[in-house]
């Protein structure tokens, strides 16, 4: 999208109390915004972000010589005396300020949702998206898996983007003519406020379990960040859909319930105002009764476990109280197929079936091989790994339920990123008890096409952890794999 340019007073002024002082002129023309000194954009303002990795106020100077004309930081910087700067309080936080404020805020034409939680973020996604089409609308979607613009779709980078990527696919979205935006916030762009000053229509909170703890430090922290998505970016009196069936949904739903500032919905099994019954789950997907208020309609899905069965009952909670008429729900959620790489099946000649799923953390693993438990199968293998760089308590534990509703594991790389593979899985392995039958492998394309191999007729292998990627990323280079091409070469359906 095109910069718009202003004066840097314009941003300033946008930053409110972010923007602790200013040095230099604020007259000062720029055009456009962002974090990267690498493709900073002649006339552009640079943010300096001080990130868990990487401190961008080392770049600052690299960011003037590719032309950028202010600067924004939060520690004053030895810069030529033309380049004014902007002294911030929170780098991220003014991040997202200014690169909404580069194009045009572009938010305020959308109807945003927002689904926060650690598990069923995505799904949750794409059957709201569906559940708005069959209204009539035509949203947009940000997520792990893709970013939606009406017109096109791109391949997703990452769960949220940075702010400059998400408030041009804002932009573009509004200008292939979305009125709705579905997001899945993920807790890092919560608590760095990469949606700026967004307020969302709808909101959405799944679940809460052990992940990203590399980052929050403590499920504390974790939670505070996603209750931000409801204490902080939802409308007054907007919808709050929240899953309350664990601990975590029932005191965010107990909190927000106090504050008054939002319109609490709460979902589960029972005693909640979205709730599902005579719940039957099978091979060919699930079915059941859902309570919709003062709507009662039946839920045919072709998604298959009893965590898709709350993942339906939330985006569908979520969809009526945005003003989808119940029957349109009823209708429409039968043809939703889910996302992909999510239970994603391949079926083989030899009488046995492959799923690939994106479950990397022990909750998550933990629902989709019961999902798969109710299918009954003879054997159950699992082929997974835990990725580098990333929370290490949740490794023994994803070891630990596998052992325990696996018949036979197959411990691989996931990641590993800059991490020794061999290291991970040891420490994945601590968590397997004596006698389970486990072999450990760090080639994953080897060790899914060996358990593609000991698969008989009757049998289930679940493929997990990297689900929709195809890469897998060691030491700063991505390697090309695709878990779903590589099960169908393992049973000879296509050439490789």
């Amino acid at each position: 999208m095109a910069a718009r340019t202003l004066p840097l007073k314009a941003y300033a002024d946008a930053l409110g109390r972010i923007c602790l002082a200013t040095r230099g002129d604020m007259a000062t023309l720029v055009s456009g915004a962002g974090s990267d000194s690498r493709s900073i954009q002649p006339g552009g303002l640079f943010c300096a972000i001080p990130g868990a990795r990487q401190d961008g106020t080392r770049y600052t100077l690299d960011a003037v010589e590719h032309g950028a004309r202010a600067v924004a930081t939060m520690v004053p910087l030895e810069l030529p005396p033309e380049v004014p700067q902007l002294i911030v309080t929170d780098a991220y936080a003014a991040a997202g300020r200014i690169a909404e404020c580069a194009t045009g805020y572009p938010a305020r034409e959308l109807r945003l949702l927002g689904v926060t939680g650690t598990n069923g973020k995505t799904t949750c996604a794409y059957l709201l998206r569906h559940l708005l089409r069959a209204h009539g609308q035509l949203p947009g979607m940000v997520g792990t898996v893709c970013y939606d613009l009406g017109q096109s779709e791109i391949e997703a980078d990452r769960t949220t983007p940075t702010p400059f990527e998400l408030q041009d696919l804002f932009a573009r979205m509004v200008q292939g003519g979305c009125g709705w935006a579905v997001l899945e916030m993920s807790s890092h762009a919560l608590v760095q406020r990469r949606a700026g000053t967004a307020r969302f229509a709808g909101a959405l909170f799944t679940n809460l379990t052990g992940d990203h703890l590399d980052y929050h430090k403590t499920m504390e922290e974790y939670f505070e960040a996603k209750e931000l998505l409801f204490t902080e970016y939802l409308e007054p009196g907007a919808p709050a859909v929240v899953h309350v069936d664990a601990a975590y949904g029932r005191r965010l739903a107990e909190r927000l319930a106090r504050d008054g500032h939002v319109r609490v919905l709460t979902v589960g099994a029972a005693d909640a105002d979205i709730a599902w019954h005579d719940v039957r789950l099978g091979f060919s997907g699930c079915r059941f009764g859902l309570h919709l208020g003062a709507d009662e309609i039946p839920v045919d899905s072709p998604l298959i476990g009893q965590h898709n069965v709350a993942n339906l009952a939330c985006a569908a909670g979520l969809a009526h109280a945005c003003g989808v008429p119940a029957d349109t729900i009823a209708q429409s959620l039968t043809t939703c197929q889910g996302a992909p790489g999510r239970l994603q099946v391949v079926s083989s000649p030899r009488g046995f079936a492959a799923y690939v799923d994106y479950a990397h953390s022990d909750d998550a693993l933990e629902n989709v091989l019961k999902a798969l438990r109710v299918l009954g199968p003879r054997r159950l293998l699992v082929v997974f790994g835990c990725g580098g760089d990333r929370d290490r308590t949740k490794r023994p534990r994803m070891g630990a339920v596998a052992a325990r509703l696996g018949d036979r594991l197959f411990v691989t790389s996931d990641n590993p990123r800059t991490e020794d593979p061999n290291a991970i899985i040891a420490e994945i392995l601590a968590g397997v008890p004596a006698g389970t039958d486990v072999q450990a492998d760090p080639d994953r394309r080897q060790t899914i096409r060996r358990a593609i191999a000991e698969a008989r007729e009757g049998d289930l292998v679940l493929v997990a952890g990297k689900g929709h990627e195809r890469y897998q990323e060691s030491h700063g280079v991505k390697h090309p794999i695709d878990d779903v091409s590589e099960v169908r070469r393992a049973m000879d359906l296509e050439p490789g």
